[in-house]
């Protein structure tokens, strides 16, 4: 595999959902929803992916899905302070883990939330492929 091979402009197109998810997160929008909106964009960009792309859709799935968690992450860490006011039951729940280290664990979470995102995005996929050969 060569990295010519990579769709890279669907790749950054998808890719700027962690960046709003962020901020949606820093500002308190999205406390109670958050779960849903991942499930239904993760749906709609499988989709996405099942129609625009050939090969390499695991690969895809796997660098969008990490974006989304890293991205998503790293801006409630660089608003750590307005992400704690607007989410206080979250934010306490993280000090509760580590009062030493919160920024880390939420760094850890977003990864470990994109790897499983890239499983609910990669399935349907492998399925509607193996269905419709």
């Amino acid at each position: 595999m060569d990295f010519r091979d990579i769709n890279q402009k669907i790749i950054l197109q998808t890719s700027l959902f962690g960046v709003f998810m962020g901020v949606f997160s820093v500002l308190g929008w999205s406390q109670n929803s958050q779960p849903f909106i991942w499930l239904f964009t993760a749906g709609v960009t499988s989709f996405y992916l099942y129609n625009n792309l050939k090969s390499f859709i695991f690969i895809h799935c796997l660098i969008i899905a990490i974006s989304w968690g890293f991205d998503c992450a790293l801006i409630m860490v660089l608003f750590f302070k307005t992400y704690q006011l607007n989410n206080p039951l979250f934010a306490n729940e993280i000090l509760n883990i580590s009062s030493y280290f919160p920024r880390l664990i939420i760094i850890a979470l977003g990864l470990f939330a994109g790897i499983i995102t890239v499983f609910i995005m990669y399935i349907p996929i492998y399925f509607l492929k193996k269905n419709k050969t």
